[in-house]
């Protein structure tokens, strides 16, 4: 874009409108992948509705969205941002998630949205955002933010029975009850830190609610040996696109809290699979079990708990997928795994 040059000019340029174009068909392309559904677009819900005959529907609504974004997007296009077609494609398709999210096709996503919302609109709560991406919550203004929970320290805040009488995901998916509980756990919080007023993640409370209520999630994975990012999170023509900004140092930090989530048991068995590339028979042998069935319960609850660890964080959920940034996350993940477990 020159110098001085408005949005509305720059969507008449030929040039523009091929770039619209391809994305509106690689958008095609994710929605069909992902199933989303259309409503939003006026289109009745089912793959039928996903047809080519879309495309020139998501390319004038992405015009729609550029222009009610046309500030934030000609300041990105005046800096010369090579990516910002980038930028277009991962906005406009979070918001098509987000006028299409229901609670039973991503019960993870879901009730973090909805918390999130209910603790907003609460007078008993703060929130506020922190590190550009973490939304904390707290019971008052004046509070210590505090670093992302260990596993060992979800474990010891023991779920309220007095709240939710079954651990159950329609018990607890009404808002009365999801501000109940975020109140009882900040309060078990605080006793850790000395009986001091905490701002805790809004992450950290759903985590604590997984080790209790079932969330089923529907990202699949697939094996991480082999010397290769297998986690299959996206579709293959996102490995042929230019590299997208993302945030090295807090990548490496992920990477250090997803590991202090892990037990000890499970810390040896992720390792000796996806470090070593060990098989269940070997990684038994390692680590005294009898049989190969042995390791294969830890094995299974590490693979979940980064599913459910990475499914909502920038440039590694399912939806953000960096493979940069998921290759590096996933070679200080065992790298620092393997200083942890020193013996192997």
């Amino acid at each position: 874009m020159d110098a001085g040059e408005h949005i509305p000019k720059w969507l008449e340029r030929r040039e523009t409108q091929d770039i619209l174009l391809s994305l509106a068909r690689s958008v095609m392309k994710y929605v069909r992948l992902k199933n989303l559904s259309p409503v939003f677009m006026g289109r009745e819900p089912g793959r039928e509705s996903i047809s080519d005959d879309l495309t020139a529907e998501i390319r004038s609504e992405l015009i729609i969205f550029i222009l009610e974004n046309k500030t934030q997007i000609q300041k990105m296009l005046m800096q010369g941002n090579r990516n910002c077609h980038h930028f277009l494609r991962k906005a406009f398709i979070n918001r098509w998630v987000e006028k299409t999210r229901k609670p039973f096709t991503d019960f993870y996503r879901y009730l973090y949205k909805r918390t999130a919302d209910a603790l907003r609109a609460s007078d008993d709560f703060h929130t506020s955002v922190r590190n550009r991406t973490a939304l904390f919550f707290s019971l008052s203004s004046e509070v210590i933010y505090i670093p992302p929970l260990s596993l060992e320290d979800m474990q010891e805040i023991v779920f309220p029975s007095h709240i939710v009488e079954k651990c159950e995901y329609d018990e607890i998916n009404k808002n009365r009850i999801l501000l109940a509980l975020a109140a009882y756990f900040l309060t078990q919080v605080s006793k850790m830190w000395g009986d001091k007023a905490v701002g805790a993640e809004v992450r950290d409370f759903i985590h604590w609610i997984s080790l209790y209520v079932p969330l089923r999630s529907p990202v699949s994975v697939k094996m991480l040996s082999g010397g290769k990012d297998m986690l299959e999170f996206a579709p293959d023509y996102r490995s042929v696109a230019d590299k997208i900004y993302f945030d090295p140092d807090t990548v490496k930090k992920w990477a250090q809290i997803f590991v202090n989530r892990l037990n000890e048991k499970e810390k040896a068995a992720f390792f000796l699979r996806h470090g070593r590339c060990l098989s269940l028979k070997d990684i038994a042998e390692k680590l005294g079990y009898k049989g190969s069935s042995g390791p294969k319960y830890p094995l299974e609850q590490a693979e979940d708990k980064l599913k459910f660890f990475l499914c909502d964080l920038p440039w590694l959920s399912p939806d953000d997928l960096n493979e940069e940034a998921f290759a590096l996350f996933r070679d200080t993940l065992l790298l620092r795994l393997e200083k942890d477990l020193t013996t192997f």
